[in-house]
């Protein structure tokens, strides 16, 4: 299944994602977390059958796909043909970073060209949505700790990314980054390093790989990550991003005000927002 976090008239509801439309099945669960629980998921299937309310896809608000207390761990230098765009070594270990609720964007909101900076770039992420407490997970059981997934641009401002060795600056403006469109369940991907991922910017394509070019797997960033602390219930590990990012051309190819972005994954959708400047504000 399919579920999002949506608004109609202002109202936030939860849903089930059919071909063109979603069945509310806010009834399933309290939130969104309680959306992806084994039991929220199992109930919302229910719904999703009855297709008892249903609006057109068109005519919802998405929302973040995020619950309220998620943590979002992000992974750098994960595709070997992007380390070496970007004039890195292949890591021993993988690179760690968080970014904030309020650097995301949902799917159809503009994300926002810092004015501080013309460096703006995309990178096209597949997203491991946690499912349920993890902590020391071993590999082998990894994936029985996912959710689902959803696709990330971990919208980057290079400048300030390469200030110094912490890039979190870099990776949190506000609405830097997209988040969505929705989180498709894991029953319904077999295997999260047998996707395709696509990223086209005004519909040229940028982007296109397989996610087991990965040089850390899914369950070993699972693993990796629940040793050093307790995954929780909508925790989010972000898995990198592949060749073909802004950085990567001669010369760089920023993000521009007027752009569209989109990033697809096979078996999950399409996350596509429009780039605007930031607003200049005067106090």
């Amino acid at each position: 299944m399919k579920l999002m976090r949506y608004g109609v008239a202002g109202v936030p509801a939860l849903g089930s994602v059919i071909e063109d439309g979603v069945v509310d099945v806010s009834t399933a669960a309290p939130d969104f977390l309680g959306l992806l629980a084994p039991a929220g998921i199992a109930t919302a299937r229910a719904l999703t059958n009855e297709r008892a309310a249903v609006h057109a896809l068109n005519d919802v608000q998405p929302l973040l796909p995020l619950a309220p207390n998620a943590r979002v761990f992000c992974v750098g230098q994960n595709y070997v043909e992007h380390i070496r765009e970007m004039g890195y070594e292949i890591p021993k270990y993988p690179s760690i970073f968080m970014r904030t609720h309020e650097s995301f964007a949902p799917t159809g909101a503009a994300i926002v060209k810092p004015r501080v900076s013309d460096h703006f770039d995309y990178e096209g992420e597949l997203t491991v949505v946690i499912g349920h407490l993890a902590r020391h997970v071993v590999e082998a059981d990894a994936l029985d700790c996912v959710a689902g997934y959803t696709i990330m641009n971990d919208g980057s401002v290079r400048d300030w990314q390469r200030r110094v060795a912490q890039v979190a600056p870099g990776k949190n403006f506000d609405r830097s980054g997209a988040l969505g469109p929705w989180v498709t369940t894991a029953d319904e991907i077999t295997d999260p390093a047998a996707l395709i991922l696509e990223t086209r910017v005004d519909g040229e394509v940028r982007q296109n790989t397989s996610t087991g070019d990965m040089v850390f797997s899914v369950p070993y960033l699972i693993s990796y990550i629940s040793t050093f602390c307790e995954l929780r219930p909508g925790d989010m590990i972000s898995t990198g991003s592949p060749s073909g990012a802004a950085a990567g051309f001669d010369p760089p190819r920023w993000l521009k005000p007027g752009q569209t972005l989109e990033i697809k994954i096979s078996e999950i959708g399409t996350l596509r927002n429009q780039v605007v400047a930031e607003y200049r504000q005067v106090f």
